[in-house]
């Protein structure tokens, strides 16, 4: 009796065989290669999510401002159009590009010019002018460094580009279009951070001029004159090389293929305005 349960006892406790694991290996592999890709695709999505939320808050800032200021729109600074540029401990301008010092100084002298700009009041948290998907704070300083993701459409009193063709709008009031306004735009500007405002040129021939950013899938996040922000997805190859390039502390200003037949210059071109602007 006692020799029967001993055997039963050992059968029952028996451990896999090698095929049998390996099909379970097979198993959990093709399960992973299955999920992977949904949740990669997932958190992309949190990441544009987040992203755009940032705009939101930028956007009314930016019309909150204006609200407090008899209607003048936040004017062009150095730092990605409305805030003045990295700043150092002694209170001093850092000039571009960063070719010293740490990444951790860096952000901590971005973020001081941040904090001293004009929206800092209306918004008032450092990520909120930051992608969560930027990870430009990994490269070297001096080559690609940068932390703040955003930049600011010229046509919303900034500067005096393509010698006076787009003279800026400088009140709020004077913004026909609003919901089709574009105030700010993901932008991966290698020179250390977001330098200035974002510019196309309109005429005498049309022109990509700054890159975007796409840090969530082939799209980058806008915030527009109406207080609304969305998301939107790029088709040309080119544009979104020049992207990707920029993201990487590679210069490419001026990428090439902007016409009046590239879907994504002429969905850009219509919601670029300034007090010139007409249709293609």
């Amino acid at each position: 009796m006692n020799k029967a349960i001993t055997l039963r006892r050992s059968e029952k406790f028996q451990g896999f065989t090698l095929i049998e694991l390996l099909v379970v290996i097979a198993i959990i592999a093709i399960l992973a290669g299955m999920l992977l890709p949904a949740l990669s695709k997932g958190k992309m999505k949190a990441t544009g999510a987040a992203c755009m939320n940032n705009q939101k808050q930028l956007a009314i800032a930016f019309l909150n401002y204006a609200g407090d200021h008899d209607d003048l729109m936040i004017p062009n600074a150095a730092g990605g159009g409305y805030w003045p540029g990295a700043i150092d401990a002694a209170g001093a301008n850092v000039p571009l590009p960063f070719a010293a010092g740490t990444g951790v100084v860096a952000l901590e002298n971005v973020q001081r010019g941040l904090s001293r700009g004009l929206m800092f009041p209306y918004a008032n948290t450092p990520n909120a002018y930051h992608c969560p998907g930027d990870k430009r704070t990994g490269l070297p300083t001096g080559g690609g460094w940068g932390w703040d993701s955003y930049s600011k459409a010229n046509g919303m009193n900034g500067g005096n580009w393509q010698g006076g063709a787009q003279p800026p709008y400088q009140r709020q009031i004077e913004v026909q279009h609003p919901s089709d306004s574009l105030v700010f735009l993901e932008e991966s500007d290698p020179r250390g951070y977001n330098n200035g405002t974002w510019v196309i040129d309109v005429q005498p021939a049309v022109r990509w001029v700054d890159p975007f950013s796409v840090y969530h899938g082939d799209s980058s996040s806008l915030g527009f004159a109406d207080g609304h922000a969305e998301v939107r997805r790029w088709t040309d190859a080119q544009i979104l090389n020049a992207a990707r390039q920029s993201g990487r502390g590679v210069q490419s200003f001026f990428p090439p293929g902007a016409s009046d037949t590239n879907p994504d210059y002429v969905w850009v071109h219509y919601r670029y305005r300034h007090r010139n602007y007409t249709p293609l």
